[in-house]
C-alpha cells in the first residue's frame, strides 16, 4: 500500500475561512530551516518504520503538502517540493487555487494537484471567508487553471476537495465540479473544532441528497465525522505529528526531526483500520 503524510507546511494563508482547522496560534514554522526539513524528509522516507507501525508492506510514500496555503511561500515552497521529488517521494498539493497561476513551476514536481473548492459563488465564498482582498477563485479562473493543467501537465492527477459547512450544504457544487472531470472528488464534513460547532447530520445529508445524481460517479470519496477523526497522518508547521483527539485541541508528538519517526508516531492516537481503508481503496489519488 501507499503511505500518505499530510504535511501542513505553513498556517499562513491568503484566505480566512471561517471554519479552518489549520490553526496553531502562529507557531514557529520550520519551512525556512533546510537542515530540519532534510531530517524530516529522511525520516518520512523510512518505509520500514511506518510498515512496522501500520502492519503492512509499504510500496511507496507520498507527501501531501497542505497549509494554510503552501503557495504563499512562493519559490521556497517550490524548492521544498522539488527536493521531496529528488528524494523519491510521490508528491501532492492541496491549495485554494488562487495563487497557482503565479507558481506554475510547481507542476513539474507534482503527481497530484488538489484544489479546495467549497463554492464557485462569490457571495458564498465571501461568507465562508474563502476569498482575499484581490478576489476569489471564480468558475472562469478555475476553468483556465484546469485547462493549463490538462494541456501542459497531462500526467498530473487533478483532485477537488469540498468541505460541507453551514454555508454550502444547500448547493449543487458537486455537479459544477464534476463538469471539470476531476480524477478524484472528495467531500468532507466540517468537523467541530474549538469555537466552531460544525454541521448537523441533517445538513450533511441534505448536501448529499441535493448532489445525489453526481455522487454516483466512481471518482468520489465521502468522509463523515467518524471517517476523518484520527485517520490521517498529519504533520504541523513545527514538524510534529498531530491528531484531532477531541473537539477543542490537538494531540501532538515531539518534533520528528528531534526524536525520529518511530517515537513520534508512538505519541499520537491513530486508527490504522481507517487509514488503510482510505488508501487501499482510493490508491494514490485519495488523501
Amino acid at each position: 500500500m501507499q503511505i500518505v503524510y499530510n504535511w501542513h507546511i505553513t498556517e499562513r494563508c491568503n484566505y480566512s475561512c471561517e471554519f479552518c482547522f489549520a490553526k496553531w496560534d502562529k507557531a514557529t514554522e520550520i519551512c525556512g530551516d533546510y537542515e530540519k526539513l532534510e531530517k524530516i524528509l529522511a525520516n518520512l522516507s523510512q518505509k520500514e518504520a511506518i510498515s512496522e507501525f501500520i502492519g503492512e508492506d509499504i510500496a511507496s510514500v507520498r507527501v501531501n503538502f497542505a497549509g494554510g496555503e503552501p503557495l504563499i511561500l512562493g519559490k521556497k515552497f517550490v524548492e521544498i517540493v522539488k527536493r521531496a521529488k529528488e528524494l523519491g517521494f510521490e508528491t501532492s498539493l492541496i491549495t485554494n487555487g488562487f495563487l497557482l497561476e503565479y507558481n506554475l513551476e510547481i507542476f513539474k514536481y507534482l503527481d497530484i494537484a488538489g484544489i479546495s473548492i467549497d463554492s464557485l459563488d462569490e457571495n458564498i465564498c465571501k461568507s465562508i471567508g474563502r476569498c482575499s482582498r484581490e478576489s476569489y477563485l471564480s468558475e472562469q479562473k478555475l476553468t483556465g487553471l484546469v485547462k493549463e493543467i490538462r494541456w501542459n501537465y497531462p500526467k498530473i492527477k487533478l483532485k477537488f476537495n469540498i468541505v460541507v459547512s453551514e454555508y454550502n450544504y444547500n448547493t449543487n457544487i458537486v455537479e459544477q465540479l464534476q463538469a471539470f472531470e476531476p480524477d478524484r472528488l472528495k467531500i468532507l464534513r466540517q468537523l467541530p473544532f474549538k469555537d466552531k460547532k460544525g454541521i448537523t447530520d441533517e445538513q450533511f445529508e441534505r448536501f448529499l441528497s441535493i448532489n445525489e445524481k453526481f455522487l454516483k460517479f466512481e471518482n468520489k470519496v465521502i468522509e463523515n465525522k467518524s471517517d476523518i477523526i484520527q485517520s490521517y497522518l498529519m504533520i504541523d508547521p513545527q514538524g510534529r505529528f498531530f491528531q484531532n483527539g477531541n473537539e477543542y485541541d490537538y494531540i501532538y508528538s515531539e518534533p520528528i526531526h528531534k526524536v525520529g519517526i518511530k517515537y513520534a508516531l508512538s505519541q499520537i492516537p491513530f486508527s490504522k483500520e481507517k487509514f488503510m481503508s482510505r488508501y487501499n481503496q482510493g490508491g494514490a489519488s485519495n488523501g
